[in-house]
């Protein structure tokens, strides 16, 4: 289902659960940026009656996550702080720079992968984390993130047509899979 051409490093695991704390101020600001994407969409395409109807759904339950992150971090006595430069995603919108792009098709591209990536790595955390709680947290998260990129890859194609926008997710992919491959295995979401 996912539209990724690359897995996780394994090491990513291990990195991950070395410093979950600092997985989970990523993960805060994965879900804020996630939900403000979502709310960008609605307002620049109000007039595309299912991406609005659903991505403000999608926006409300982002900001659920939002909530339920920075839970998590009060429970381990930390707080939440501003978000390190995110060049993962910087780098993914780069990749699509090289060519005049369909802005809406390459933004839904852009989520699709994103969320994919954050689908497979909570479901590794739901398969990893050292208590049952945050296995079970994690595996919520991953049919969450499942669903978001499967969203998001349906809508590009309702909109730009099945091929048009299966071919971009892709090209996008196997970018993104380029991109993963020069970065460093961090504690982050991505």
């Amino acid at each position: 289902m996912l539209a990724l051409v690359s897995s996780t490093d394994p090491r990513w695991v291990d990195v991950a659960l070395g410093d979950l704390d600092a997985v989970l101020v990523d993960h805060l600001h994965c879900e804020l940026k996630a939900a403000s994407n979502a709310t960008a969409l609605v307002t620049r395409y109000v007039y595309h009656p299912r991406l609005v109807r659903e991505l403000a759904e999608l926006a409300r339950e982002e900001l659920s996550h939002v909530g339920q992150v920075h839970d998590e971090l009060a429970r381990r006595g930390l707080s939440a702080r501003p978000p390190d430069e995110d060049a993962y995603a910087r780098a993914l919108r780069r990749a699509l720079d090289d060519r005049k792009g369909e802005p809406l098709l390459d933004r839904l591209a852009v989520a699709s992968i994103i969320e994919a990536r954050s689908c497979e790595r909570f479901q590794l955390l739901s398969l990893h984390a050292p208590t049952p709680a945050l296995r079970a947290w994690y595996h919520d998260l991953f049919a969450s993130e499942a669903r978001h990129c499967r969203l998001f890859a349906s809508l590009a194609e309702e909109l730009h047509g099945e091929d048009r926008a299966r071919e971009r997710i892709r090209t996008l992919a196997e970018r993104e899979a380029e991109i993963l491959s020069k970065m460093p295995v961090l504690p982050r979401v991505h």
